[in-house]
């Protein structure tokens, strides 16, 4: 593990602080001068089975598979194929790795998105008047990147939004659950939490994940949150499909009882010896 974190101060509304340390590499948390891992609201909600992942690797793998043969002429009715110029061993290597690099270089979009965003938001609290092309920081090179920044300038443009933080750091004391909230705003006149998405589709977790984050918030704020919005920034198109939620009551109980679910996975399931019987 890198030695390399950062320290936040989380204040609560009462009065009470709760230093984190934040690894970014390894994406894990640490109350301060604590050895012991909290958990991210993302990790607990790793529990929840995703069988659209499962398919979605295999077909990777299946169109790196086609990628590397080509066709051999032959004086034979049925086609031959043969490897581009791999092994056996290394196209099977390559087509367990696929998925990992489709998935590294959409992180890799996805981190570029939110740092840019990040910076526009961190820009308005300045005390700016507005967001404004010539006032901006440089946007990604890459295009997907910027149609997702396009999404997002057009969904604040066409929205009453009012930007409280960004990338703000939570904790929750009682559930002892950490992570970083993309952003707290007022939108719309409502208080609530934001995730920016790039991923190609959004997941009914991802609003369970914010309601972590809302109760979190109020801890901080103390102000209730009213709705959480998943933003997902279309790569291809430049359009923001817009996901708003004010279930965050019935959400959080789902987290709670992924907390439950996963505290127990982590504890072991112990089983009673079998007897024998006769």
């Amino acid at each position: 593990m890198t030695d390399e974190s950062f320290t936040h101060t989380v204040f609560f509304a009462n009065g009470e602080t709760q230093g984190i340390d934040f690894f970014p590499e390894e994406h894990i948390y640490r109350l301060s001068g604590s050895e012991e891992v909290i958990p991210s609201a993302t990790q607990i909600l790793g529990v929840i089975a995703k069988p659209a992942l499962v398919y979605w690797s295999a077909l990777e793998a299946s169109k790196y598979f086609k990628k590397q043969i080509v066709e051999v002429t032959a004086p034979m009715e049925m086609p031959l194929y043969s490897l581009s110029g791999l092994s056996v061993d290394e196209v099977a290597k390559g087509m367990v790795e696929s998925h990992r690099t489709i998935s590294s270089d959409a992180a890799d979009i996805g981190t570029s998105v939110h740092k840019y965003i990040e910076e526009c938001i961190k820009f308005k609290l300045g005390g700016e008047n507005a967001l404004t092309y010539d006032s901006l920081p440089d946007e990604p090179d890459n295009k997907q990147a910027q149609n997702s920044i396009s999404a997002f300038r057009k969904w604040y443009a066409d929205n009453n939004v009012k930007f409280i933080s960004a990338e703000e750091k939570i904790y929750h004391p009682e559930l002892k659950y950490a992570g970083t909230v993309d952003a707290v705003a007022e939108v719309n006149d409502e208080f609530c939490v934001i995730d920016f998405k790039t991923s190609s589709k959004t997941y009914p977790e991802h609003h369970i994940q914010c309601a972590a984050y809302a109760k979190a918030i109020e801890l901080i704020y103390d102000r209730e949150v009213e709705c959480t919005y998943i933003l997902r920034l279309d790569k291809k198109t430049g359009k923001c499909q817009v996901s708003r939620s004010d279930q965050i009551g019935e959400d959080f109980v789902a987290f709670r009882a992924a907390i439950a679910l996963q505290r127990r996975l982590k504890g072991g399931l112990h089983r009673g010896k079998r007897k024998n019987s006769g």
